[in-house]
């Protein structure tokens, strides 16, 4: 997995891209909500008062603490908008793994760590079988702002993790039941004969 970081100034102009992105890669008519801060059944189609609504309803936080925002000519660039994307030859990840895989980038980079209530809200866009989306304004309901250094190194990291856990997990095992293989135990003369393996994360 490959994660990408950029910053934009418009929920909605991100919501939209991904929608017409799906359009055209093979087998993802649409982009489809595979993880959210709060129960999103699905992204709405552009246009309508449904995909107003979650827009709306993601930027809540940045309105209320900044109410001029969005009458400034030239806005800040304050909605973080990660794109992850695994090797076209891997197989295709379970909408769960890619939402787990999103859930830990956004915790390892302070957007959302896990069971923090007052974290920003987000959305994950699935928009074809080696692309996601995680889609977050900068804006916690407490007012502070995440502490967002090095998010691209943290991303890359919790990627690398990711690729490693699903490479050892087996496959025929099932996406929520994956468990990495047991070791038998080797005698203390055996591992005086191997030389360590090193591993190396950015």
């Amino acid at each position: 997995m490959i994660p990408s970081i950029t910053r934009y100034a418009s929920t909605r102009d991100l919501l939209v891209a991904a929608q017409q992105q799906a359009r055209y890669r093979h087998g993802h008519p649409r982009a489809r909500t595979i993880a959210a801060w709060r129960p999103v059944p699905d992204l709405p189609e552009p246009g309508t008062a449904e995909f107003d609504a979650l827009a709306a309803d993601l930027d809540a936080d940045l309105v209320r603490l900044r109410p001029s925002r969005e009458r400034r000519p030239g806005r800040e660039r304050d909605v973080w908008h990660c794109t992850v994307r695994a090797h076209p030859d891997a197989p295709p990840l379970s909408d769960a793994r890619w939402a787990d895989a999103a859930r830990r980038v956004l915790a390892a980079t302070s957007i959302a760590p896990a069971g923090d209530p007052l974290a920003c809200r987000w959305i994950v866009l699935r928009v074809d079988s080696h692309e996601i989306r995680i889609i977050a304004p900068l804006a916690r309901q407490d007012g502070r702002l995440p502490r967002l250094d090095r998010d691209l190194s943290r991303a890359h990291a919790v990627c690398q993790l990711v690729d490693l856990e699903s490479r050892r997990a087996p496959a025929a095992t099932s996406p929520g039941l994956q468990t990495l293989p047991v070791r038998s135990p080797r005698s203390p003369a055996w591992a005086a004969t191997v030389a360590p393996t090193g591993h190396r994360s950015r």
